[in-house]
C-alpha cells in the first residue's frame, strides 16, 4: 500500500503540494501528534488490567521497549495505581483531543484553500484564453469541467489528505507495535503486504473507470447543452424523442462505469476484514506456539496493529474514493493547460489605451490555424465618432473583420493600429473596456433590467442617474415604468419577459451605461419585426456623431445613412464610399438594394 502511494504515485502530491507547500507537512505532523499520544493512552491500558486485577507495582508486565512509560510513573513518584493511571491516560487523551481539533480543523482551512485556489485559476484560466482559442473549446466540456469535475476534486482531495493522514497514523502505530513486540509487528505485516495484491488490483481498474466516467460527462454536458440551447427547434420539429436517445445512451454508460466502481468498492469493503482476520489469528498462533512469544507483550502489539489495521482499512477505503474521484484532477488539469495554451499574449510594458481617436488596418490577413484565408489585404480607417457599415454576402468575412477591429482576434499578416500605434504594443483589454457590442442575440441575464443594464453595479445616486439617462436614451422608459416594480423588474431566463426589440434596447442601454466609445451592431435588427426595427433604427440615428459605430448590416436600409459603407466580397474590401456613391459607383451594391424592399 505504502509503495502504492508514495512512489509510483508521487506525482499526487507533487500535484497537491504544488498548491499547498509546506502546510502539507504541518497537517502530517498533527496527525503524528495524534497518533503517539493515543498510543501512549493504549499502552496504559495493560498496566491498569494489571493493577484492577490486584497485582502490586512491582509486579506490572513487560512492555518491551516501552517500559519508559512505567518509569515515567517513578519518576514522577507516583506509585503505579489504577487511580493514578486513570489520571495520566485522561490527560493524554484529553490533550489527544485537542490535536485532533486542531488536526481536523487545519484540513478543512487547506481544503477551503485549495478549491478556492483552484476555482479561481479555472475562473482566470478562462478569463484569460483568447477567443481566437476559446472557438475550438467544446463548450460541454467546460462547464462539466468548471460545475461538475471540480466537485470531484474536491472530493479527491479530502479522500487524499485522509488517507496521507492515516498513512501517518498507520506508521505511528506500527513502530509502536514494534518497540512491544518486533516480531510479531513484522509477521503481520508481511500478511497485509502479500494482501496488497488483491487490491491493487482493485485500484487500477477503479481508477481507468474513474477517467471514463470524467470523459463522458463531458459528452453528456455537451449534448446536453445543445438541446438546452435548441430546444425550441427538437420541440416544434417532435426530433427530441429521437435526440434524447443519445443523452439516453450517454447516461447508460455513465451509470454503467458508477456501477463498475460500485462493485470494486464493494468487494473491497467485504474482503477487507476478513483477509486482516485470518492473518492476524495465523500470527497469533505462529507466534505462541512455535517461537514462545510472551502474552502480554503480544496482547499490547495486538492493541496497537489493532489501530494500526482499522487505519489499513481506512487508507484502503479512502484510497480507493480517491482513485474513483481521480478523473476530476485530470479533467480539471486538461482544461487549465488548455486554457493556458491558448492565453492572450500580454506585458506590463503595454501601452493603456485612453481614448480611441482612430483605427487603422494595413495589408491585413486572417486564417484559422490549418483553415483556408478569410480575410486578405484589408485596408481601412475608422475616425472618432464616424459611423462605418460593413456590408457583404454571407461568409465574405464580415463578422471576421469586426473582431479583429474589437481585439478579438488576431490577424495572420498585417498591422492593426490604434491611435497610430501599433496595437500589439497596446494594453487590449483596457481597449476592450471601451468597446461595446450588441448581437442579434442580444445578452440578456436572468436578472433585474437595473443589473443588465449597469452590470451589477451598486445603486448610488450616480449609477442610478447614469441608468436612467441610458434607459432613456435607448427609449426604454415605457416598458420600464409599465412595472411596478421599475428597474427591479426580472427579465427571466434570457430576458423571457421582454419582447425581441426590448431585449436589444436593454443592450443598448447597457452600452451607454458603461459609456463605451465604440459600439458594434453586428446585425443588430436582422431578427426583429419592422416596429421594433425601426425603433432601433431610430437609436442608433440617435448615437450617430456622438460614439464610433460600426455595423454589419443585413438589410441595407439601416445603412442609409452611415458615413461610410465598406462591400467585402470574398474576403477583400472590394469598394467603399457613402450609400450614394455606392448607388452610383457599383453595380453589386446596388444589384443588393434592388434585391431588398425598403
Amino acid at each position: 500500500m505504502l509503495e502504492r502511494i508514495f512512489g509510483r504515485n508521487l506525482k499526487y502530491f507533487q500535484y497537491f503540494y504544488s498548491y499547498l507547500g509546506s502546510r502539507i507537512f504541518l497537517l502530517a505532523g498533527l496527525s503524528f501528534v495524534v497518533g503517539l499520544l493515543d498510543g501512549f493512552g493504549l499502552a496504559l491500558f495493560i498496566p491498569l488490567i494489571m493493577s484492577a486485577a490486584g497485582d502490586e507495582a512491582g509486579n506490572s508486565p513487560e512492555l518491551g521497549e516501552m517500559d519508559f512509560l512505567l518509569d515515567g510513573f517513578a519518576y514522577l513518584g507516583f506509585p503505579i495505581t489504577v487511580t493514578n493511571i486513570l489520571i495520566f491516560m485522561t490527560l493524554l487523551f484529553a490533550l489527544k483531543g485537542f490535536f485532533k481539533f486542531l488536526d481536523s480543523y487545519y484540513k478543512v482551512q487547506l481544503q477551503i484553500s485549495f478549491v478556492k485556489t483552484l476555482r479561481f485559476e479555472m475562473l482566470d484560466g478562462l478569463g484569460g484564453t483568447s477567443y481566437q482559442n476559446f472557438v475550438n473549446l467544446d463548450a460541454g466540456r467546460i462547464q462539466n469541467t468548471l460545475s461538475g469535475e471540480v466537485y470531484k476534486v474536491t472530493g479527491a482531495f479530502i479522500s487524499y489528505f485522509n488517507t496521507l493522514q492515516y498513512v501517518v497514523l498507520l506508521m505511528v502505530y506500527f513502530g509502536l507495535a514494534l518497540l512491544s513486540d518486533w516480531q510479531f509487528a513484522l509477521l503481520v505485516s508481511l500478511g497485509g503486504y502479500l494482501s496488497n495484491f488483491f487490491f491493487k488490483m482493485l485500484f487500477s481498474r477503479t481508477e481507468k473507470a474513474s477517467i471514463s466516467i470524467s470523459s463522458k460527462g463531458h459528452a453528456f454536458q455537451s449534448y446536453l447543452i445543445q438541446a438546452v440551447q435548441h430546444f425550441k427547434y427538437l420541440k416544434a420539429t417532435s426530433y427530441f424523442s429521437k435526440y434524447r436517445k443519445k443523452l439516453v445512451r450517454q447516461i447508460h454508460e455513465i451509470e454503467d462505469l458508477q456501477k463498475r466502481i460500485g462493485f470494486y468498492n464493494s468487494l473491497l469493503n467485504g474482503m477487507r476484514e476478513p483477509l486482516i482476520l485470518v492473518i492476524v489469528v495465523v500470527v497469533i498462533a505462529v507466534q505462541i506456539n512455535l517461537m514462545g512469544g510472551e502474552f502480554a507483550t503480544i496482547l499490547l502489539s495486538l492493541m496497537f496493529f489493532y489501530r494500526a489495521l482499522n487505519y489499513v482499512i481506512s487508507i484502503q477505503s479512502s484510497w480507493q474514493l480517491f482513485i474513483s474521484q481521480y478523473g476530476g484532477i485530470v479533467a480539471v488539469n486538461e482544461i487549465i493547460e488548455l486554457f493556458s495554451g491558448g492565453a492572450e499574449v500580454s506585458s506590463s510594458r503595454q501601452e493603456k489605451v485612453e481614448k480611441i481617436e482612430e483605427i487603422n488596418l494595413n495589408q491585413v490577413e486572417f486564417r484559422f490555424q490549418d483553415g483556408e484565408r478569410i480575410l486578405k489585404n484589408v485596408n481601412l480607417r475608422i475616425r472618432k465618432n464616424e459611423t462605418v457599415a460593413f456590408v457583404g454576402p454571407s461568409g465574405s468575412g464580415k463578422t471576421t473583420l469586426v473582431n479583429i477591429l474589437v481585439g478579438l482576434l488576431r490577424p495572420s499578416a498585417g498591422v492593426m493600429e490604434v491611435n497610430g500605434k501599433n496595437k500589439e504594443k497596446l494594453d487590449f483589454d483596457a481597449f476592450r473596456n471601451k468597446i461595446g457590442y450588441i448581437t442579434q442575440e442580444p445578452v440578456i441575464f436572468s436578472d433585474t433590467v437595473y443589473n443588465n443594464v449597469t452590470f451589477w453595479a451598486e445603486k448610488t445616486k450616480e449609477n442610478l442617474d447614469k441608468f436612467w439617462y441610458a434607459i432613456s436614451s435607448a427609449n426604454l422608459l415605457e416598458f420600464i415604468e409599465a412595472s411596478e416594480l421599475r428597474e427591479d423588474l426580472l427579465l427571466g431566463d434570457n430576458g423571457v419577459k421582454a419582447s425581441g426589440g426590448q431585449k436589444q434596447r436593454i443592450s443598448i442601454a447597457r452600452e451607454l451605461f458603461k459609456e463605451a466609445e465604440i459600439i458594434v451592431f453586428d446585425e443588430a435588427t436582422s431578427a426583429l419585426d419592422s416596429d421594433s426595427e425601426r425603433v432601433i433604427q431610430e437609436n442608433i440615428n440617435s448615437l450617430h456623431g456622438k460614439y464610433t459605430i460600426i455595423l454589419i448590416a443585413h438589410r441595407l436600409s439601416t445603412i442609409k445613412d452611415v458615413d461610410r459603407i465598406y462591400l467585402l466580397r470574398n474576403g477583400e474590401i472590394q469598394s467603399s464610399g457613402d450609400f450614394k456613391s455606392l448607388m452610383d459607383d457599383d453595380q453589386d451594391f446596388r444589384r443588393m438594394v434592388q434585391l431588398q424592399e425598403f
